[in-house]
Order: structure tokens, then sequence, then C-alpha cells
């Protein structure tokens, strides 16, 4: 049986897509590269925005109105979230995400399973192979008790579960031996890592650092409250990469306290401020909603205040949507769409400003840059266009010369 994957959203659904591959092939299945040569489909869904599940569900009604042979399997948060709607528009099988990991034996089993995460006490998807990613990433960690009030994540991926250190740290080495070069640690809310096993993410850094070999580490996002003086000593570490995801989602104190953040616009700016000014040459990015319910032209200024003080260097903007059994999904003075539209296009303008100078700041230094498959990337996140001769997954000292309108570094090999 020929199996093709669909992956939608976060970089944890990445790597249960690729736990999946690996899955697929114990069975003696066959992954293709093209859908159109597939027998059955697999598609690991995203339902954090109305935008994702209904991306989703196009994909799903067009694959089934042009080739209706064709079996599809629905997993993921919009398994969770709209098991009915799914079978309503032409999934053969859905799979919620507690039964995720066995996806591809209910796929030949041609079974349905609807258990709740909440069922769910330990993290039990182990070693992933990462044979299709010069990156590798890991899951360490699963779920989200902070119930942000626009946030549907905590009811579909459950309470905070994390991988053992031992196994992540036993994971890590044998990425590290099969030749990756960056190991990414990724979990639906890394900065609560450990806390169900007697742990934290800055222990769990520390036995990573410690793995003998050639590589980096890169964090993904961690909360600005998650931030302590042992995560930054560890990034004075050469094998952890100069860049941080510190969400922001309002620049409003009033906003954020809506939302249920618990930081003021003002811890932000003096937190992220201070980490940056310890880290030489730490890059930032952050995410932000505009047009949370409330949100008037006054929240919205303060917003652009606290990115642009903050020192932000890379924005990841979106446009509030309600999100139905959330608490922002029955609050009052909703913004009206063209509102957010328009806020949304000043954000990323700014964006892209601040990203313009962030990759100015680059040249002129010498970084070590990791060759991947069309171009490279910076420890601090930003694309090389790389030597013609450079191969992929190996480490290259490039000094920046100059970079393109689109912030892509360039530069020639130094040593």
């Amino acid at each position: 049986m020929n199996i093709y994957i669909y992956t939608f959203g976060c970089k944890v659904n990445q790597v249960e897509s690729e736990h999946l591959i690996g899955r697929a092939a114990e069975n003696g299945l066959n992954i293709v590269k093209e859908a159109g040569k597939a027998d059955a489909v697999i598609i690991n869904s995203c339902a954090v925005t109305e935008r994702a599940v209904n991306k989703m569900l196009s994909l799903l009604r067009k694959i089934k109105k042009d080739r209706p042979g064709v079996f599809a399997l629905v997993t993921g948060c919009a398994a969770d979230l709209l098991s009915e709607k799914l079978k309503e528009s032409g999934t053969d099988i859905v799979v919620t995400n507690a039964g995720k990991k066995d996806a591809v034996e209910y796929l030949l089993e041609k079974k349905d399973f609807y258990r709740s995460i909440d069922t769910r006490t330990v993290l039990d998807i182990g070693y992933t192979p990462m044979k299709s990613r010069t990156r590798a990433f890991v899951k360490i960690q699963d779920g989200c008790d902070s119930f942000c009030s626009y946030c549907i994540i905590p009811m579909l991926r459950g309470k905070p579960v994390s991988k053992p250190e031992n196994d992540v740290v036993s994971e890590v080495a044998r990425l590290v031996a099969e030749g990756h070069k960056e190991i990414v640690p990724v979990g639906i809310h890394i900065g609560k890592y450990g806390q169900d096993c007697g742990s934290s993410l800055a222990s769990l850094l520390e036995k990573l650092i410690a793995v003998e070999g050639d590589f980096r580490i890169r964090l993904t996002s961690v909360e600005l409250n998650e931030l302590d003086e042992k995560l930054e000593e560890l990034f004075h570490s050469d094998k952890i990469c100069r860049h941080l995801h510190i969400p922001l989602q309002s620049g409003s104190t009033e906003i954020l306290k809506k939302m249920n953040r618990h930081y003021t616009a003002e811890e932000y700016i003096e937190k992220v401020s201070a980490f940056k000014q310890k880290i030489n040459g730490l890059t930032v990015g952050a995410d932000v909603i505009t047009g949370f319910p409330g949100e008037s032209e006054d929240h919205f200024d303060n917003c652009i205040n606290t990115i642009c003080s903050s020192g932000v260097d890379f924005l990841h903007v979106f446009q509030y949507s309600d999100r139905e059994g959330t608490a922002a999904s029955t609050m009052p003075d909703k913004v009206k769409g063209a509102v957010k539209k328009a806020r949304a296009e000043k954000l990323r303008i700014l964006g892209e400003e601040l990203k313009s100078k962030a990759a100015d700041k680059c040249i002129g230094k010498t970084f070590r840059v990791l060759a991947q498959k069309g171009g490279g990337i910076t420890d601090n996140y930003f694309d090389v266009e790389m030597p013609e001769k450079s191969v992929p997954n190996r480490f290259y000292t490039i000094k920046i010369t100059g970079r393109s309108d689109n912030c892509v570094l360039y530069g020639e090999e130094d040593g």
C-alpha cells in the first residue's frame, strides 16, 4: 500500500509525522512523495486557528472529489475538535491525538479511535528517525495547562507530560551519531518540560550540552516567565543557538490580562531587553495576535511600542479568530475583520523592518552556518546563500558581506 502524509501546523506535528513514516515502514507500507500515487492518505491536522481547520477541510474534500477511491485518515487536533464534521466531509478514519502514534495500525485495521487525550499520563512516543530532515526534531514534551483565553490547545493536547531526561539524552546521542548537526527539542509548551517528573528544561539542556559530538541545539518557544538565570547561563554555550522565540501575543497590559497571560507589557520589554544584552548576538522572535476582543487603537499603539522597545527581531503575526469553547470566544466587543486585517498588515510591515535591521547587524560578522538543501542557516536564525560546492549537513564558517532584499545573508567562506 502506498501512503502519503500531509502535515499541518507546528513542529510537534512534524516530528509526529516522521514517527508515522517510521511506523509505516515497519508495517511494510511504502511512503510516496507524490499524493497522486497514494492508495491512502494520512492528514496530521492542526486546529489552532479557524484558518488551519478550513485549509485542512478544503484539502480533504478535494482529495475525495478528485480521487474517490483514496482512503483518508485524519488525526491531530482537528480530529479531537470536530470528528463528526470530518466524517461528513469524507474522512474514512478519525484518530484523536491520544491514538496518533498508532495511526498507521488504525489505518490498516480500518478502525476509528476516539479516546480523549485526558486519558494519557506519559509521553509515549519514543525514538523518531529523521531521515527526511537535516535538522532533527526531538519531541520532549506535550500538552499545556496555561489556558490562555484565546487558545483551544489545552483541550486538544491535554495536560503537560514529559519524556524522561535519560530517554531524551539517549535519543539525541543517537541522532548525533547518525550525523545530524542541529537538534531541535520540540513540544507544545517546552518551558513546562519536567514539571511532571521532577526535572526542568534547563536541567535537560545541561545534559544535552554534555552529549559528545559536533552539533548544536536550537530552542523553539519559551515563555517570558520561564526565562531565568540558569537558562541564560546555558545560552553562553557554543552548543546553544543564539535565537529564542518569546511569545508576546499583545503589547497592551490590559489585553494581556484578558488573554490570561501572566506578565505585563513593561515586564516583557524589561526581560527581553535584558536577555539580549546579556547574550551577545541573540535574536528574538515573537508571536503577536491582533484584533483580540476589545482591542482599541490605543491598545494597538501600545503593542507597536512594546515590540519596538523590547528588541524583537522576528515577528509572527496572527489575526484573532474565535475558537469555540475558549473564554475569549464569549467576550464582547469583537473587532471587525477589516480592522484586524489592516492592523495585521501594519504589524507585518513592522516585522519586515525589524528583520532587516537585525540582518544588517550580521554584515561584517562571521558565523558558523549549517548547510542545508538550497542554502544554510545561522545559529541566530538567518537564511544564508551558500557557496556553490557546499555539502548539506556540514558546518561552514562564513563571513557575511551583504544581504538580499528579503534578508537572505551572503558572504565568503572564511578559512
